[in-house]
């Protein structure tokens, strides 16, 4: 049996009744999660450009584009919204397979939900199907496709696409199996924003989405895939890293489930910055530091890492861009101590030429931890020596939002609305989360998406 065909039997096997209460609960969670990220993006600087191709292109269709009045036809609706999604790197993340995954699967599960009508736990049983497959994509081979340059998220998510789009459309395993061969065709996305902080990166869960949701359609109507596509000869891990793709993570499935191990983000940032954010964080309150008196940060980081947040140097000192500044270690820790917090704000142009914010970065180095367990987690090690000789250490053995150190619902909750607030009435808030927190008693998805619009 080929890997493909294995994520397929899986998903069309799948009932609701089989799915453990914890995993229902993580899937509402996650739901409001991203509605509330995709919510506060139609207000930053990606969302013109993202509702003015849908307009350019003249589209209408049944389907909500989160944040907006107008309408759009499935794929175009999931290419925005898993867009949305994603625009502010505020989206959870699963840690061995880096992988953002509910900004590729919750989009094409609402979708889809309200373009025929279905119900929420149509909805959950689908997404769980995605989130299944593309922690497991990734944990095949985890930390090998950044290290060459792809984004996991990106290549990966145009199969967990396929078997959601695929599971809410009633496909068989044969063409689910077929639909993942498609999908694989269509998986791209690298790294190369990281030279110029451009947003391109923005915009791959929502490319996978749609391409998962393209391939799933053709599927329906007959066109083929290749079954071996995962696992073949010129398959999607020997193609994309040049290696055999570890098989153990898929035999797991329907026994453990990965949706519980992906992590919630308490800070718009990449997920690589956030322990040592905790760290910087606790040492700031602890100490009560003024920024003044620090005279030298130093970050252990792992060699994996180090690519994304901590170099080309120069660049990371001097953000060029605010998503460029997301993926900056040095400029986040270096505003962790100054503000006292992380938050949207944290990011916003204007503090990216703020001189005492420049100037302390530039205290802010970082050394190889070469002992390390990243990939399996996301540790963060501090150091900040005082101008008066004091030496101070904070360590997390992952960040807040991890498997290890979960955020409490109420605090999802609290930063849906947060994030909800800046692009809705607070009536509406309330509706959209009553809603999504009952999503497994939901009739109808179309209620639920209703709310969604502007």
């Amino acid at each position: 049996m080929t890997l493909a065909r294995r994520l397929a039997e899986f998903a069309a096997a799948l009932r609701f009744e089989d799915i453990p209460p914890a995993v229902v609960a993580s899937v509402r969670l996650r739901a409001l999660d991203i509605l509330g990220i995709a919510l506060a993006a139609t207000t930053a600087e990606t969302a013109p450009s993202v509702l003015g191709a849908l307009e350019g292109w003249g589209a209408s269709g049944d389907c909500t584009v989160i944040g907006a009045k107008r309408t759009a036809p499935a794929p175009l609706a999931i290419l925005a919204n898993g867009t949305l999604a994603h625009s502010l790197d505020f989206d959870d993340t699963h840690a061995t397979s880096i992988t953002h995954a509910s900004a590729v699967v919750v989009p094409v599960a609402l979708a889809l939900g309200e373009a025929g009508a279905l119900d929420g736990r149509a909805l959950i049983t689908a997404a769980v199907a995605g989130y299944e497959a593309i922690a497991r994509l990734g944990m095949a081979a985890p930390g090998a496709f950044h290290a060459r340059g792809w984004h996991a998220t990106a290549v990966c998510g145009p199969f967990a696409a396929a078997l959601v789009a695929g599971r809410l459309e009633r496909l068989d395993a044969d063409r689910l199996t077929a639909a993942l061969g498609i999908a694989g065709s269509f998986a791209s996305g690298v790294l190369e924003h990281l030279e110029d902080g451009s947003w391109v990166k923005r915009v791959h869960p929502g490319w996978a989405g749609h391409a998962g949701a393209i391939a799933s359609a053709l599927a329906r109507g007959g066109f083929t895939g290749p079954a071996t596509i995962l696992d073949g000869r010129f398959g999607f891990y020997r193609t994309f890293l040049g290696a055999e793709p570890d098989v153990r993570p898929f035999a797991t499935l329907g026994h453990e489930w990965e949706t519980l191990a992906i992590g919630f983000k308490p800070y718009p940032c990449c997920h690589y910055n956030h322990a040592y954010l905790d760290c910087a964080l606790d040492l700031r309150h602890e100490h009560a530091l003024a920024p003044e008196a620090i005279a030298a940060v130093e970050c252990r980081v792992p060699a994996g890492q180090v690519p994304i947040v901590c170099e080309p140097r120069a660049a990371k000192l001097r953000p060029r861009t605010a998503y460029d500044a997301q993926f900056s270690l040095p400029y986040s820790v270096a505003s962790a101590l100054l503000d006292g917090r992380i938050d949207l704000h944290t990011y916003a142009p204007a503090r990216l030429t703020d001189a005492r914010r420049l100037a302390l970065a530039e205290r802010v180095t970082h050394v190889i931890d070469p002992d390390s367990p990243f990939p399996r987690g996301f540790p963060g090690w501090v150091r900040v020596r005082l101008s008066d000789g004091r030496l101070l250490e904070a360590r997390a053995p992952d960040g807040r939002g991890s498997v290890s150190r979960p955020l409490p619902a109420a605090a999802i909750v609290d930063k849906f609305r947060d994030n909800a607030g800046r692009a809705l009435a607070p009536a509406r808030i309330g509706e959209i989360e009553r809603a999504v927190l009952a999503l497994d008693t939901l009739a109808d998805v179309r209620s639920l998406a209703a709310l969604c619009r502007a």
